[in-house]
């Protein structure tokens, strides 16, 4: 009698292990459930072959006759709706990553074109108990922090005055201290020795006061120090350390700061009037 053909449930690992003939690896290598099974031609696909000799051949499209031996693979139901799924996901994120730059850039152009207009007056961030700064006509800041009691100079007189100055707008670095070089500046009141806010200042001070003067950065060069080195210090008080006279000038010729970045801030001692 024949003997039956061997099928996988039959083959044993051992028949596996040796190679015995007859047993394909493949078969080796899945469980029975995983056995690729022969796909039973349609009706249509048969009548098609017996017509013409041509396949059925089915894709993404749909069903189409070719007279190639190589089918086109089905593809995954899953590959499917997760390429369904992706696709908005994929384009959103594409759009977001192509408006990234131009927000970007719309960003710096708009912080590089708007200036703080609050930023070089100290009255929009005072703490309790400060005391707040009047405004001149000219637009100096200035606050009595003592009021003196001796006489007011007159144009003409001369004044000697202590001071300590703060590049304010920029890191608030300390640019000199006459308490520390110990060289009052000394000047002719209304003969434009100091610069304007100075004489501004001073004129309306009591010997003995102490009067803070802030001088916003958009006015700087029209109350202060001019943007011109060469022309700069011919007006005082002029830094007598190399330290300060640098800290001074690095506010003043760095191109890449804001006006409000060269504020400054004296205080102001009015020592003595001399006749």
């Amino acid at each position: 009698a024949p003997q039956p053909k061997p099928t996988y449930t039959a083959m044993s690992s051992a028949m596996c292990r040796t190679g015995a003939i007859g047993v394909a690896t493949s078969l080796c290598d899945r469980r029975p459930h995983q056995r690729r099974q022969q796909r039973r031609p349609s009706s249509s696909s048969a009548a098609s072959a017996a017509a013409g000799g041509a396949k059925v051949v089915r894709g993404a499209g749909g069903a189409r006759a070719s007279g190639d031996d190589v089918e086109t693979p089905l593809p995954s139901r899953r590959i499917a709706a997760a390429s369904m799924t992706l696709a908005p996901l994929a384009a959103a994120a594409a759009a977001l990553f192509a408006s990234a730059p131009a927000a970007r850039a719309a960003g710096a152009a708009s912080a590089t074109d708007t200036d703080c207009v609050s930023c070089s007056n100290s009255n929009s961030s005072l703490a309790p108990g400060d005391v707040p700064f009047t405004q001149s006509a000219s637009g100096v800041r200035y606050a009595d922090l003592r009021i003196g009691d001796g006489p007011s100079p007159q144009p003409g007189q001369t004044v000697v005055v202590e001071w300590v100055g703060y590049t304010e707008g920029y890191q608030a670095k300390k640019i000199e201290s006459t308490r520390e070089t110990d060289k009052p500046f000394t000047f002719v009141v209304g003969r434009g020795e100091a610069i304007p806010a100075f004489e501004e200042a001073v004129l309306a001070m009591k010997q003995g006061g102490i009067r803070r003067i802030e001088i916003p950065g958009e006015l700087e060069e029209q109350l202060a120090y001019s943007r011109n080195p060469s022309q700069r210090y011919s007006v005082g008080p002029v830094p007598s350390t190399f330290g300060g006279k640098r800290t001074l000038d690095f506010v003043l010729d760095n191109k890449t700061l804001k006006d409000f970045n060269r504020t400054l801030l004296f205080d102001v001692r009015l020592s003595n009037i001399r006749k």
